[in-house]
């Protein structure tokens, strides 16, 4: 290869390119040129593939992203499904109790129909929206839920106040030991937890006794629970009169069902090992307004 170079305003002119050193110097050229199109070429892919691997990364966190939110999406609502469907249970106890209660003081059904929808009002509250339209159906069913439970509770209050101590009289005071046999194998308040060996908290005192035994009501009521409860096994649970319940827990079986109205030293359990036990005993506690309070004043109390 050769170059030809013309100077201005002569008629010479000579060849680059037609000697061995020329041909060395025009290659060193040529290849100085491509190396650096070679690293150029080189340093714009790098730095393509570098933005690919960003988009990329980007995209994966979005997905990542996208994926744990449907995830707490699918779990608040399948928390909000069991609630629901606790206080639907709620509702329903309390719906039988309060009929109970009606049909037992020859009160009108017409007064106090537990079926009817209450009056309520108020002004206009602004509604939020919710972007999952399963979330919002659940949360208005709970919303409702919640209203009637309110409703019912305050109307199984009114009804207690017409009704209980009429018709359970004098044997709605919490006295004596829920057994007629046994000893006293746990007190109220904090000790040394029988499972983990920690110290905890004990809201009621347990009486050891027979598997078999009897477990009696310390006071008269209606039973609003019966049946298995988490870490209580078979538990029953009795309502009384100035914002008292009794409850009886790990027994064998229940003798009484949900709405009945018993009195006291009636049978209502039979002692047993369920739930988180480790023999044969009855837990028994006592509640004021829902607190817990300790059972041993009025299993020492006397009745005047």
């Amino acid at each position: 290869m050769s170059v030809t170079v013309f100077y201005r305003g002569k008629h010479r002119h000579f060849s680059f390119g037609s000697t061995p050193s020329q041909l060395t110097v025009t290659a060193l050229l040529l290849f100085c040129i491509a190396s650096g199109a070679g690293v150029a070429f080189s340093n714009l892919f790098q730095q393509g593939n570098a933005e690919l691997e960003k988009v990329q990364l980007s995209r994966a966190a979005e997905t990542e992203e996208i994926a744990d939110i449907r995830r707490r999406a699918e779990n608040q609502l399948a928390a909000l499904t069991a609630k629901v469907a606790t206080l639907q249970a709620q509702v329903n106890r309390l719906n039988m109790v309060g009929e109970r209660l009606i049909d037992a003081a020859n009160l009108s059904t017409e007064e106090f129909n537990l079926h009817d929808t209450p009056a309520m009002g108020g002004p206009a509250q602004t509604s939020t929206e919710i972007s999952l339209a399963e979330l919002n159906s659940v949360l208005l069913q709970l919303n409702e839920l919640e209203q009637n439970l309110q409703s019912e509770q305050t109307r199984f209050a009114m009804l207690e106040s017409l009704d209980l101590n009429h018709h359970i009289g004098k044997s709605v005071q919490l006295s004596g030991r829920p057994v007629l046999s046994g000893y006293l194998s746990s007190s109220f308040g904090v000790r040394s937890d029988p499972f983990s060996g920690e110290p905890a908290i004990h809201r009621g005192v347990d009486f050891a006794g027979k598997e078999g035994d009897s477990i009696f009501a310390t006071a008269g009521g209606i039973v609003t629970w019966a049946g298995e409860r988490f870490g209580y096994g078979k538990m029953v649970e009795i309502e009384h009169s100035d914002g008292y319940r009794t409850r009886y827990a790990h027994a064998q079986a229940t003798t009484v069902q949900v709405g009945q109205m018993v009195t006291k030293g009636q049978e209502i359990a039979i002692m047993g090992n369920t739930g988180r036990s480790t023999g044969p005993h009855v837990h028994y506690e006592v509640l004021k307004n829902g607190q817990p309070i300790d059972p041993m004043m009025f299993v020492n109390r006397r009745i005047q």
